[in-house]
């Protein structure tokens, strides 16, 4: 298929992209400009414009077979909703597959969170979700848990050695993370393109693991290699605050199996890659 990519060359994107160019696919990546990012693969065509100017892109995206929507921001600022919002409502004119990213920590989770969408939700990730998912017979949406791997991404910089040792004198809140190695999510983007399997799905490992376990695994690693800071930061603050007990059973039914086996068996691994600056 012929694949068109925002955010192709960010963490997430960038990853799909080199999968689905494995698999055989023709991916065509949307980038603000050339840069050391978009020479990860020769065989990725890049489109470059902002995700804004939707003139600079809209011909080449209507000319592909699916569209997935890796420009994608963690946090909640107006700026980032509003454009994320209207990139949903164009997409709505487009008569191929859609895949949309969406966050496991969107809001504070209380009992089990489904792999379905949350039309009741007053939050604007869910609710763009929704739209999505409302745009396209062939939609389906990602939600990413906490992910790790290769190098980039922000799980190390959010669990800094200065903020990791601060929870050597601070309790850990009792909260689950959902984990998910960035190759495994390259693969499940992969796995939904090719199946027939429509709606959301989630992006995580499986594994029930928490908050303390992760952060205790990373102290272990800044031990081993002798790092220490007094740094902190503050967003792992308000990761403590999300407890996000779900499944990933509807991701399992696209053929998909996690490689990685989990962050705490793999935490050296997922430092190494990461400070060799490896995808």
């Amino acid at each position: 298929m012929n694949v068109f990519i925002t955010g192709a060359s960010g963490y997430i994107g960038r990853h799909v992209a080199l999968e689905l160019v494995s698999r055989g696919h023709q991916v065509t990546g949307l980038a603000r400009q050339e840069s050391e990012r978009t020479n990860f693969s020769r065989e990725v065509e890049w489109c470059y414009a902002n995700l804004s100017n939707f003139e600079g892109y809209w011909q080449t995206l209507e000319q592909s077979d699916a569209v997935i929507h890796c420009a994608m921001d963690y946090s909640s600022g107006q700026a980032n909703s509003e454009l994320d919002k209207e990139f949903v409502d164009r997409i709505s004119t487009f008569s191929g597959i859609v895949i949309y990213t969406g966050n496991l920590f969107s809001t504070r989770s209380h009992g089990l969170l489904e792999e379905a969408p949350q039309p009741k939700s007053e939050h604007w990730r869910y609710q763009n979700e929704v739209a999505a998912l409302n745009s396209s017979k062939d939609a389906s949406v990602v939600r990413l848990g906490f992910v790790y791997g290769s190098s980039g991404g922000h799980f190390w910089d959010i669990l800094s050695p200065g903020t990791v040792a601060l929870f050597e004198t601070q309790e850990v809140p009792d909260v689950v993370w959902p984990m998910v190695h960035v190759k495994d999510v390259a693969r499940l983007y992969a796995s939904i393109l090719e199946s027939k399997n429509r709606g959301v799905f989630h992006a995580f490992d499986g594994k029930r693991v928490r908050a303390r376990e992760i952060i205790e695994s990373a102290r272990s690693v800044y031990e081993a290699h002798g790092i220490s800071s007094s740094e902190s930061q503050d967003y792992v603050q308000q990761l403590l605050q999300s407890s996000v007990i779900t499944s990933n059973e509807r991701s399992i039914s696209t053929g998909w199996r996690p490689a990685y086996s989990g962050f705490t068996e793999n935490a050296e691994l997922a430092y190494l890659e990461n400070s060799n600056r490896s995808l």
